[in-house]
């Protein structure tokens, strides 16, 4: 068993724990929802969508012709646990930054979106290495993706902040 077989279920958790998790943090900040809301927001979706994912991953593996269980009970838990890895950064770096320095909230979302491009880069760069693929392409490829889910995230958030 070689890492690129887990190739699909790395990139695949990593891509969408980065992704929605930074999205309900830069939707809360564009909401004006506050810290907590935040916090509590992300570290729900962390979870319960790693959770999901996973079970996801796990059921489609069972559906594909020769995954056994076993497989796809590993698939689903690479799912998991990339998925909480990667997802962890937005939350992190925004928890960081808040502890460091009083920052406006767009400030903070600015630096966190910087954090969280460098883990949108390296996990381009995982998938190019486990896959053999072009590096500059996979990187370029997940950065956009993370980069057009978390400005329709902000966006949605600020216009659903102003309305309520």
């Amino acid at each position: 068993m070689t890492i690129t077989q887990y190739a699909k279920s790395v990139t695949y958790g990593g891509l969408d724990g980065i992704i929605t998790t930074f999205a309900v943090v830069a939707g809360a900040i564009g909401g004006s929802l506050g810290t907590t809301a935040i916090i509590i927001l992300g570290f729900s979706n962390l979870l319960a969508d790693g959770f999901s994912m996973a079970a996801g991953d796990y059921l489609s593996s069972t559906t594909e012709d020769g995954v056994n269980s076993k497989q796809a009970l590993k698939n689903a838990l690479v799912t998991f646990l990339s998925f909480n890895l990667f997802g962890l950064v937005p939350l992190l770096a925004y928890l960081l930054l808040i502890r460091i320095a009083t920052f406006s909230d767009q400030i903070t979302l600015i630096l966190a979106s910087l954090l969280v491009s460098l883990a949108l880069i390296t996990l381009g760069w995982v998938k190019a290495v486990i896959t053999g693929q072009a590096r500059k392409t996979e990187i370029i490829r997940t950065l956009v993706v993370g980069i057009v889910a978390a400005s329709v995230a902000y966006a949605i958030g600020q216009i659903l902040g102003t309305i309520i």
